[in-house]
């Protein structure tokens, strides 16, 4: 059932012309990197549409940044389904992975690269600080690094099968779900910095903060099965039926009330954004700059939403069978090239 929910997100749809040359890039990208290399694994990833998502939500990146888009967000979900299975059970284990790639986002001396997914990332982060300053270097890194160390969080829970308090929910859930280096992405991939001023002002924290939130709510909706099925309980339709005692379906409407709020906000702030920019004096390039990364953190919140509705990944067959381990390709004990 709650692959058949939609969500209402009145910003206008747009799509990138360079999808097919990006989804070609990523092919070649994947394989190189040995992320990709079961037959089968390379069919059911193409299911998916990585470079259709990547095309939704950065509609004005150039062809390069748009493959850098499509790598990334192929890193992010092979990465993520490779705890999907005996590896996501031990949490020393995944905090040992992602210690070596927290290591590479701070360049770390000495960083090593031991498993495909690290050479890749490494590969990925080098690309992404091309052309920042490094105040968004630095605060991207520690987004990242969020990101990495949530993971063993989840495992102890997932091991454990304790559905989380609400609160310890989205302590994890907001740094697993990569969402917040996404939003620093919207700066790279368009080609903007936001001036701290601007960055840090009441209307675009919480702009930023609504980006990150509304997409992995959303997608706790269609991947609620899917997770369900591997005893997954880092998902917001499992801890609302547990600590409220809902039906699936009343979490459901109770995620798309909460959605439509959250989206509502994020329309009024928009447009409250201007004045604000008025009262502290930002303008000239600095302005352009922040009303570019608004639309691009509009273009992200609709074009996330118009492909978890219509990618097989969500879908009977879109990944493997949850008495399964989540990946067809092993990326995490191979020395990498």
């Amino acid at each position: 059932m709650p692959q058949d929910v939609r969500f209402d997100i009145p910003i206008p749809a747009r799509c990138n012309p360079h999808e097919a040359e990006a989804e070609q890039h990523n092919l070649q990208w994947l394989l190189y990197h040995r992320m990709l290399a079961d037959p089968d694994a390379v069919t059911l990833y193409r299911s998916w549409g990585m470079a259709n998502l990547a095309a939704r939500c950065w509609p004005d990146a150039d062809v390069d940044d748009l493959g850098l888009t499509v790598d990334l967000k192929s890193f992010y979900f092979l990465f993520d389904d490779q705890f999907d299975g005996p590896q996501g059970e031990v949490p020393s284990n995944v905090a040992a992975v992602c210690r070596e790639l927290i290591d590479i986002v701070h360049q770390a001396p000495g960083a090593a690269s031991r498993y495909p997914v690290a050479k890749a990332f490494a590969d990925l982060w080098a690309r992404s600080r091309v052309g920042m300053s490094r105040s968004w270097v630095a605060r991207t890194a520690h987004d990242w690094e969020r990101y990495f160390a949530s993971y063993s969080h989840e495992a102890v829970n997932r091991r454990s099968q304790v559905v989380p308090t609400m609160d310890d929910y989205l302590a994890i859930r907001r740094g697993s779900a990569a969402t917040e280096s996404v939003t620093d992405m919207v700066e790279r991939l368009n080609r903007v910095e936001v001036p701290p001023v601007a960055f840090h002002s009441p209307q675009l924290r919480l702009m930023r903060q609504i980006a990150a939130d509304v997409p992995f709510i959303c997608n706790d909706v269609y991947s609620y099965e899917k997770e369900t099925a591997r005893g997954d309980v880092y998902n917001l339709v499992t801890v609302l039926c547990r600590q409220r005692r809902y039906s699936v379906s009343e979490a459901v409407d109770e995620i798309q009330a909460v959605v439509a709020e959250q989206i509502r906000r994020f329309l009024q702030l928009r447009g409250e954004v201007p004045y604000m920019l008025d009262e502290v004096g930002i303008v000239g390039t600095h302005r352009l700059h922040v009303l570019r990364y608004i639309e691009g953190l509009g273009d992200w919140l609709r074009g996330h939403n118009d492909w978890m509705s219509s990618t097989a990944r969500y879908r009977v067959g879109g990944s493997p069978p949850g008495d399964q381990p989540g990946y067809l390709d092993i990326l995490l004990d191979q020395p990498s090239l």
